[in-house]
């Protein structure tokens, strides 16, 4: 496993030509003052500012001016970097190995070489896959004393370029689960469930047009030549004849029948008002074959009754009446069956009338019907290829998956990161019952006032532990830590929260800027090379610049001709 520490840093105003020199060892490092406004936090930001990552100034410091030198070492190998504004120069045991104004191209390329690490996200405008730059392989090495303490991996500026979800997801850099074949797979996973999304939506409309085609070709004479075209044409001709034939047989016989039924109606009727007024019929000597209503009137002739009831060859009423309606309908049901047969006759001359039309020139025919069958094909094949490419890219992606599920497994690791926080937390005598439950890796937990701080540390610090359990083969770095205890009034918060910071021994190296440090030196498990600032703003002076007059202009020069 590669680790990496800061061997020392030099700071230099070229238009004021002062400078400042601080070397690191390696293990714990602390800068101190008893006042504040000593610099501490500038020569801190400028450590992974002269590295590539961007960082928020005080408004007093003008980084524009300002000449960042550091030199690290990874396994004994010995590299100086330099930056002034956007121009870097790299060298790896005195030799230049780049000179760049790229540090998302070409600095992070060579740190991909130099680290054997890098981090890859995609970004939200082009959604391309692509090498992050520095900042995302320092991420959760830096605690920045302006903006560490209020969002949790905050510290550096200038990475909106990507989606907030997908920034938090380099952590899985770090711990082993993710590289950059790892994103790679997922980043075509998802572009080929993108094409087959576009595939599908493309199948629907061909597969429409298919089926419009069918019908539009149903109405048209097959022919392969015009000569069979002519051949064929007859056999609608004559279909034609047939089928005006069949529908006059078959309105003839609709007409026969509602003729019947009427009658068969009518006579139900003169059973019915026979039935009603037998009861009440008074018979006129004068005119016996009438019966008259007493009540309204109505004139009954007998003779009309026996005709009805000489029809059925019946004499009993009733009967006769249950005769007639089984008579009525059978002739309703018939009379229905011939009137839906005639529609489908009509229907199917309306269909060959389409087919087959005089006044149409055949050889136009011909083209149609070549070119409706010369589309089916044309969709038909379409088709077939575009089943064929979603199914080719279903295929692919069953690959990815049985790749990416040979990854570490992401629930232990997040299982061993909530135990680790958990405990943190309780050190830091910041427990709550809230917390329960909401500990997760990619959706940090917030608080509120002086228990920010010790809930941000306690999550870093848990990242920490559960990189050094699962011992996985990515790079260390420094953990540069700036004024943990802003936030904190009580003596005893302060002491807890340092004494977590140098509980760690997984690190290589810690950098810690913080106040007043020699009231907690004695209760520390581990010794620190401490430094102690004590002029109010006069981090640089001449007198160091005078000293490396000769590298700070030689870099200078050299970084102004990139």
């Amino acid at each position: 496993m590669k680790e990496m520490c800061f061997s020392n840093i030099l700071i230099a105003d070229i238009n004021q030509k002062t400078a400042h020199f601080h070397e690191f060892d390696k293990g714990f490092n602390v800068i101190t003052s008893q006042d504040n406004h000593v610099g501490k936090s500038s020569m801190l930001k400028s450590l992974y500012y002269a590295m590539g990552a961007e960082v928020e100034f005080d408004n007093v410091w003008d980084k524009n001016t300002k000449l960042c030198i550091v030199e690290f070492c990874i396994n004994n190998i010995k590299y100086k970097i330099a930056r002034l504004q956007k121009s870097f120069v790299l060298f790896s045991e005195g030799k230049l190995l780049l000179t760049t104004r790229s540090v998302s191209h070409d600095l992070a390329k060579e740190y991909e070489t130099i680290f054997s690490f890098s981090v890859y996200l995609s970004n939200k405008k082009t959604m391309k896959t692509e090498l992050a730059p520095p900042a995302f392989t320092f991420m959760p090495y830096y605690i920045d004393q302006d903006t560490g303490w209020s969002g949790l991996y905050e510290s550096f500026s200038n990475i909106d370029q990507y989606k907030k979800p997908d920034r938090i997801k380099s952590l899985y850099y770090h711990l082993g689960i993710y590289n950059r074949l790892t994103v790679e797979l997922m980043a075509k996973k998802n572009v080929l469930k993108d094409k087959i999304e576009q595939l599908k939506k493309e199948e629907d409309k061909i597969r429409i047009t298919i089926e419009a085609l069918y019908k539009e070709t149903q109405n048209l004479v097959s022919a392969e030549t015009l000569e069979e075209l002519e051949r064929n044409l007859i056999i609608p001709k004559e279909h034609i004849k047939l089928l005006v034939n069949q529908m006059g047989i078959n309105r003839n016989k609709i007409q026969s029948l509602e003729t019947s039924l009427y009658q068969h109606q009518h006579q139900l009727e003169v059973v019915k008002e026979y039935r009603k007024l037998k009861g009440n019929i008074k018979i006129d000597e004068d005119q016996k074959s009438v019966h008259i209503c007493p009540k309204c009137g109505y004139a009954f002739d007998e003779e009309l009754y026996s005709i009805v009831r000489s029809n059925y060859n019946l004499c009993n009423e009733e009967y006769m009446y249950q005769q007639i309606e089984h008579i009525i309908s059978s002739i309703s049901t018939e009379l229905e069956g011939h009137k839906e047969h005639y529609v489908r006759l009509r229907e199917e001359l309306q269909q060959q009338e389409r087919a087959y039309d005089e006044s149409q020139d055949s050889y136009e025919v011909y083209l149609r019907q070549k070119g409706l069958q010369d589309s089916v094909k044309h969709f038909t094949e379409q088709l077939g290829d575009n089943v064929y490419m979603q199914d080719s890219y279903e295929k692919e992606i069953k690959v990815i998956d049985k790749d990416l599920r040979k990854l570490p497994n992401k629930k232990e690791v997040e299982e061993k990161y909530i135990e680790n926080v958990r405990l943190n937390i309780i050190k830091l005598d910041a427990w709550n019952s809230a917390y329960e439950g909401n500990i997760k890796l990619l959706k940090p937990i917030k608080a509120q006032g002086t228990l920010e701080n010790k809930i941000i540390l306690a999550q870093i610090i848990g990242l920490f532990q559960t990189m050094q359990y699962f011992n996985r083969n990515t790079i260390l770095l420094p953990f540069v830590v700036d004024s943990p205890r802003a936030k904190e009034a009580s003596h005893t918060s302060s002491k807890d929260i340092l004494k977590l910071i140098f509980e760690m021994d997984s690190l290589p190296q810690v950098i810690l800027a913080t106040m007043d440090y020699k009231d907690f030196e004695n209760d520390m498990i581990r010794r620190a090379k401490i430094t102690v600032f004590t002029e109010k703003r006069k981090l640089l002076n001449g007198n160091v610049y005078t000293e490396y007059k000769d590298t700070i202009e030689d870099l200078v020069e050299m970084l102004k001709n990139i």
